[in-house]
């Protein structure tokens, strides 16, 4: 099968805006509670959204799987609210690093949700993984913070929603996926957010929409970049999350990788590398 690789550009920008999107959500949520920024995320998200496709709003809403949607949603905002805690106590790059935990996650929901079979070498690298996540979290140790295990509830969540999603197929247009996705993120935020709520700088509402900005641009390029590529090959770009994360953590907040994240890291990124595979090479031996 011959394979397009013009969706690569395309998805290393979607990765390259979420990292910037949560190196400033990293940022705001130092200074505001983490509830108001993933609020600001959410709403300024479906305002971009109800803007662009306003003519179509209509067409966009309506829906045969509302249930699913909601649900899927939920779990997504469970991940956002997650990683943005995990963003306030931990660095970019470790928080990410346990993250990545999520392609993991995937593989046994899906043999318990949707009774995929997955065979001994996957399991062993999914093993592995969660390996690479024990030695980045350390527990039990002095340096082991409670708060590592954010990014892990965050993958676990993201794990779901990409679940959910398969479950839901490609029936449904992905602008109205889309659109559920935003929309319930920001009416939940919202019902949990007057006890935190507190007054925003001026200076501060320009970034709060950047937020969404980022967001809403980044899943854009990441619809365009499936569409020209399939998922499968795009699927190991994602760890130049990893990357973008690292740099930008250095460059903004002056966090250099220790030993321990840049070790578990590697195993992490290695064992997902190789579940993908795994995977790629059964879904080829059943197409055959």
């Amino acid at each position: 099968m011959k394979l397009n690789f013009g969706g690569i550009p395309l998805f290393l920008c979607a990765i390259l805006m979420f990292a910037c999107m949560n190196a400033l959500a990293k940022g705001m949520a130092l200074q505001y509670p983490i509830v108001m920024v993933v609020w600001a995320r959410y709403l300024s998200q479906t305002i971009l959204t109800v803007l662009v496709i306003n003519r179509s709003i209509k067409t966009v809403v309506k829906t045969k799987r509302i249930k699913i949607h909601l649900f899927r949603s939920a779990l997504l905002f469970g991940a956002t609210i997650f990683i943005f805690a995990g963003f306030a106590n931990l660095s970019l790059a470790a928080t990410m690093a346990i993250f990545q935990t999520a392609p993991l996650f995937v593989v046994i929901l899906s043999v318990i949700f949707l009774g995929e079979m997955v065979g001994v070498k996957r399991w062993l690298g999914v093993a592995v993984g969660f390996v690479g996540a024990l030695i980045i979290i350390q527990p039990g140790t002095d340096t082991f913070l409670i708060a590592s295990f954010f990014p892990l509830l965050s993958a676990l969540c993201y794990a779901g929603y990409a679940v959910s999603t398969r479950h839901l197929g490609t029936e449904e247009d992905p602008k109205t996926n889309f659109f559920y996705a935003g929309l319930v993120g920001t009416v939940v935020s919202t019902l949990i957010l007057f006890p935190y709520f507190q007054k925003i700088e001026l200076a501060d509402i320009f970034y709060f929409t950047l937020l969404g900005t980022l967001g809403g641009l980044g899943h854009y390029c990441l619809i365009l970049a499936l569409r020209k590529s399939e998922a499968s090959l795009l699927a190991p770009f994602s760890y130049f999350d990893l990357v973008f994360s690292a740099c930008l953590g250095m460059i903004f907040f002056t966090e250099y990788p220790t030993q321990s994240l840049i070790i578990g890291a590697t195993i992490i990124v290695g064992a997902g590398i190789y579940t993908w595979y795994r995977e790629r090479v059964q879904s080829d031996n059943q197409s055959v």
